[in-house]
């Protein structure tokens, strides 16, 4: 995996302030449940402002969902079953080190609510796994190609919304939406107010034409991953290319096109179209080769 070169300068607090948080998990009986990976003081206490019972509560919820819910193995069993369900994994690495997260609507046959909370469940634990030393944050673009009408309820946006705020607080660094259509509007002011405001700060629009693209991608992205996603989004405006694809992950369980023995799915001939693998940059899928995670094998 790509060693990140970047270093995120998390908020740091007081020792006591610290022990306090401690101490209540403790009398929580959680306390050796804690790990620097998922639920680190510092970043709940950021997320809260440095308020020690909201951050402890926050932190508490979030340790017991993590033990009781948290779903093993980490496979989205839609996709399972159906390997056009979704269509959002991460591809890349921004110039920080940070994991880049595509998602496309014109890819994703599923807009249940409840099935999309559980893959977005599987591809952040999948996304933390990729974290180099000093990352703990990812960049999200939203490919609105595709957004129609059965995708204005806000029901998945708020359950999303609701995801981070409960269990990955201060994970996100960036989300950038692609070509959002203007029914989008109504939608967008409806579930606004249930942003926290540091949230809605993060959220970017662009324009979805090349060189617009090319011009905001070019301030996380470097060339080669500008070029893999500029292509990608063009693929999935089209109707014969996007019928091509398929969701890696579900190569996980044996479904979809992955099904030899020992292929990886990352470099497998399916994983390309027209020359142009799927699954991410050349960087990010000679990380993934190198180095399987345990998702993986």
């Amino acid at each position: 995996m790509p060693a990140a070169p970047y270093d995120e300068h998390p908020v740091t607090f007081p020792a006591q302030t610290i022990e306090e948080v401690k101490e209540i998990l403790r009398d929580a009986g959680v306390l050796d449940k804690l790990d620097d990976t998922h639920t680190p003081i510092n970043r709940f206490l950021t997320a809260d402002s440095g308020h020690v019972g909201k951050a402890s509560k926050r932190l508490i919820n979030t340790i017991k969902w993590r033990e009781t819910s948290l779903p093993e193995p980490m496979v989205c069993q839609h996709c399972a079953k159906d390997y056009k369900s979704h269509y959002m994994h991460p591809v890349g690495f921004d110039k920080q080190g940070r994991p880049v997260i595509y998602s496309v609507f014109s890819m994703a046959n599923n807009a249940k609510t409840a099935d999309n909370v559980q893959h977005m469940i599987h591809c952040f634990e999948h996304t933390i796994a990729l974290m180099g030393p000093k990352v703990s944050q990812w960049v999200w673009i939203s490919d609105f190609t595709g957004f129609g009408m059965r995708n204005m309820s806000p029901q998945v946006a708020l359950a999303a919304n609701n995801l981070f705020s409960a269990c990955y607080p201060e994970r996100l660094a960036l989300f950038m939406i692609l070509g959002a259509p203007g029914i989008f509007d109504a939608l967008y002011r409806t579930i606004t107010p249930a942003l926290d405001p540091h949230t809605a700060s993060k959220v970017v629009f662009c324009k979805k034409d090349p060189a617009t693209m090319r011009e905001k991608f070019s301030q996380h992205f470097d060339n080669e991953h500008i070029d893999w996603l500029l292509t990608e989004i063009a693929q999935n405006a089209d109707k014969g290319l996007r019928s091509k694809k398929v969701y890696a992950g579900t190569s996980v369980n044996g479904s979809g096109p992955f099904n030899k023995a020992n292929e990886s799915p990352w470099s497998s001939p399916a994983a390309l179209v027209d020359g142009h693998n799927v699954y991410g940059t050349k960087p990010f899928i000679e990380a993934l080769n190198a180095k399987p995670l345990e998702w993986q094998r």
